[in-house]
């Protein structure tokens, strides 16, 4: 069984690698909730799936077709509407074994598949939820493969207020998350699923990593600091929050931040 920190060197390790295999970095978010997990039995699944597909494809016509069938039809995985906010939907051995899962772990599923198959896929970080691209295609994996049509994806773009929705789409597309960006997201996801639910140490758990994924990341500082605070730990809230306004010194909360600072140094003495 590995340590809590040796599994976290390990993400890092994976997240330095951009082209690297994504199921495999996406699976070290979940040994630290599951440790003894089988991450050999779950990347040769996907191995499978892709030698299933691979005996089908002949000349390759339809690859696109051939991917989403044998994900989201053949091996049955859709998009858990019922239990969204549900955290298993983003531990990738979960996604697996319940064949549920939400946008982000199931375009893994697609991608870490489409890969092994050296086919042209892509992650898309849309505004609404994460999308995958298939050459030219743009399809849904919570929608079981649905093709987005490109003025779906405009619209939402323009709901952000953003002047240039096209030019803004082209740089989207021609851009695509790396296996660290892709990290970053699912435990974006993880960290609201468990404040959600009160559970404050995991959600601590959950923005360490991330402070180790993006260390120039101010906000993850910011987020550390909170929780430190709700679990009374004074000094280490109050060193984040320091450290946050260090490197963002126009936040418009600063002096709320300072605020709580303050009042955290009255109980440092006697809290941890």
């Amino acid at each position: 069984m590995r340590s809590v920190e040796e599994i976290r060197s390990e993400l890092c390790r994976a997240a330095d690698e951009p082209a690297g295999d994504l199921a495999a970095a996406a699976l070290w978010i979940a040994a630290e909730e599951y440790p003894d997990l089988d991450h050999g039995a779950y990347l040769g699944y996907l191995d499978d799936v892709a030698g299933a597909i691979e005996r089908r494809i002949g000349d390759r016509d339809g690859a696109s077709d051939l991917l989403s069938e044998e994900v989201f039809v053949r091996q049955g995985f859709a998009g858990n509407a019922v239990e969204y906010y549900d955290p298993r939907n983003s531990y990738l051995n979960e996604v697996i074994d319940r064949r549920r899962g939400i946008p982000i772990t199931l375009a893994v599923i697609y991608l870490s598949v489409g890969r092994r198959l050296r086919m042209p896929v892509h992650g898309v970080n849309a505004p609404g939820h994460f999308l995958v691209r298939h050459g030219e295609r743009v399809l849904d994996p919570f929608a079981g493969g649905r093709d987005v049509a490109t003025a779906t994806l405009l619209e939402q773009i323009r709901q952000m207020g953003v002047s240039d929705a096209e030019q803004h789409l082209q740089r989207l597309l021609a851009t695509p998350p790396d296996v660290r960006a892709i990290l970053v997201r699912m435990l974006g996801n993880l960290k609201a699923n468990y404040l959600q639910r009160k559970d404050f140490v995991r959600s601590l758990a959950v923005v360490d990593r991330l402070v180790q994924l993006e260390p120039r990341n101010p906000s993850w500082l910011r987020d550390r600091g909170a929780l430190y605070q709700r679990l009374e730990c004074a000094r280490a809230a109050i060193a984040d929050l320091e450290r946050y306004l260090e490197l963002a010194p126009e936040d418009p909360e600063r002096d709320v931040i300072r605020e709580t600072i303050i009042k955290l140094s009255r109980n440092a003495p006697t809290l941890q």
